[in-house]
């Protein structure tokens, strides 16, 4: 018990290190995205004092997903967000929103939705996520930094909410929650 006491202390200490990092691909991100076949426009003009993204794109398409409709996201997030659609195998996708400049709910801390590093996902090829959400978050997790599902609360109880900001990893949920259900 002290081994994992221990452990768990480790992970909540370096949990608040979990940043969103920008790959670096040796060329522009929108030429990347270009060149693996992402359908997007370059934005200007979100560079505000709250509200800042890192080249801002408006997203029509990743290479393997049609959205339902176009959704403003940073370059790097976007590029995440394709590779995930890739992952579960989704042909489109209904979403619920990216860039949006707020707070998080009930907290004084900028959403990720901020940053455009955040998009919340209502349906994927016709089915809603309310009633098929598991495997979708379990594939979130390669991609992304939090995960939140309608299993996490009554806020998100239509949409997964997938974001890169500070957060707990997967793996380390995963370890705490089992020393946390002993107390």
């Amino acid at each position: 018990m002290l081994k994992v006491t221990l452990l768990t202390a480790f992970i909540l200490s370096c949990s608040f290190l979990t940043l969103n990092f920008v790959r670096s691909y040796g060329v522009d991100c929108t030429a990347y995205l270009e060149d693996q076949g992402y359908k997007f426009e370059s934005l200007s003009g979100y560079d505000g004092a709250k509200c800042r993204i890192e080249k801002p794109i408006k997203l029509y398409s990743t290479p393997t997903t049609t959205l339902t409709s176009p959704v403003t996201l940073s370059c790097s997030f976007a590029e995440a967000f394709g590779d995930w659609a890739a992952d579960v195998g989704a042909k489109n996708m209904t979403h619920m929103g990216g860039y949006n400049c707020r707070r998080i709910a009930g907290s004084m801390f900028m959403s990720q939705h901020s940053y455009g590093n955040a998009i919340d996902i209502s349906m994927i090829d016709g089915v809603s996520i309310s009633s098929n959400w598991e495997e979708p978050a379990k594939k979130a997790c390669k991609h992304f930094t939090n995960i939140l599902t309608p299993a996490t609360n009554a806020a998100h109880h239509d949409h997964l909410h997938l974001d890169k900001g500070m957060g707990w990893p997967c793996w380390a949920n995963k370890l705490i929650a089992q020393p946390l259900a002993a107390f």
